[in-house]
């Protein structure tokens, strides 16, 4: 098997550039395809850079390690925004960022000592949790939440590989950081839909 050094620290970089490059996209509020996808592509290589030139690492330094999840979730992000003709329908990044708030609301108090469980420990290859995440894969495929079924697929193949520094699958499904964009995406899109609703009674009045 290919060293973990080898191909853990280029794959950690890439994620964290992938991230960066979507909070870009969003500040400068880009929803045109040819030119948010030359400028993704170009943060991305420079993110990539080794330091001190790459910002990337020193986001990885400040930050922390980012998720596989997390990498995902900032490529559907980019897709949506610029109208990517193969991106995910809202209905679907709604149930994907409700599984992952849900998740993290019941996985972080555990794994802080709240109950004598600790849900991490289950996360160094314990066969319970991967049939339990075989599960939730194969209900999300019955329901069609293929964005689901992408990001467990993604975070235990990664894990397999160990694409990522650690070797507990937990950090390649969830990570704090992933836990607050899904959080705030979903206040937002909450928002949304309220002012939505309340505009075509507001125009009838």
């Amino acid at each position: 098997m290919i060293s973990n050094t080898i191909l853990s620290w280029p794959f950690a970089t890439l994620v964290t550039a992938l991230v960066m490059a979507s909070i870009v996209l969003r500040l400068l509020r880009i929803r045109q395809l040819h030119v948010g996808l030359p400028l993704v592509v170009i943060l991305v290589l420079v993110a990539l850079l080794p330091m001190p030139w790459g910002p990337g690492m020193w986001a990885r330094s400040y930050l922390g390690e980012f998720s596989i999840s997390m990498g995902l979730l900032a490529v559907m992000f980019m897709q949506h925004r610029l109208g990517s003709p193969w991106y995910l329908p809202t209905s679907e990044l709604r149930a994907l960022n409700v599984l992952i708030v849900a998740t993290a609301a019941w996985f972080y108090p555990m794994s802080l000592g709240l109950t004598y469980l600790d849900p991490y420990g289950l996360g160094f290859g314990d066969f319970r949790f991967s049939t339990a995440l075989l599960l939730v894969g194969l209900a999300a495929w019955v329901m069609r939440a293929y964005g689901i079924c992408l990001m467990l697929v993604a975070a235990q193949c990664a894990f397999a590989l160990r694409l990522l520094p650690s070797d507990n699958l937990w950090d390649y499904l969830l990570d704090p950081w992933l836990t607050a964009w899904s959080l705030g995406w979903l206040v937002r899109d909450y928002l949304l839909t309220r002012k939505a609703r309340r505009t075509p009674v507001a125009a009838a009045a």
